[in-house]
């Protein structure tokens, strides 16, 4: 029963990631570089003027009182802006973390036979 709970639980949570790693790829895409050249920043980035602040970061900075109604910007851009990567990497780390303790719970059992 435990090993049924346990490959229960691990299947729902890989359908909820990929379910939502779906729904992701259908939204628009937030930044699309058109002031940045990427060529002059990768050849000479000491010299790049990134003065002009262009993109997500200018997005975030400008918007997160209208668009998520947070008095901190940092809460705002961690939880509102970036909530998907966030959730990404969680689903990373419990991905990894859960395959460690499956390989090294059948290491353990061989050792212990």
């Amino acid at each position: 029963m435990k090993k049924f709970l346990t490959y229960f639980s691990l299947t729902v949570f890989l359908i909820i990631g990929c379910y939502t790693a779906l729904e992701m790829s259908k939204l628009a895409p937030t930044f699309d570089g058109e002031k940045i050249n990427v060529v002059e920043l990768y050849n000479n980035p000491q010299n790049y003027d990134y003065n002009d602040v262009d993109g997500v970061a200018n997005l975030m900075v400008k918007q997160t009182i209208d668009k998520t109604h947070a008095i901190n910007a940092v809460t705002a851009i961690v939880f509102d802006f970036r909530g998907y990567d966030t959730l990404g990497e969680s689903f990373v780390l419990f991905t990894a973390i859960s395959g460690t303790v499956v390989i090294l719970r059948n290491a353990m059992k061989g050792r212990a036979d």
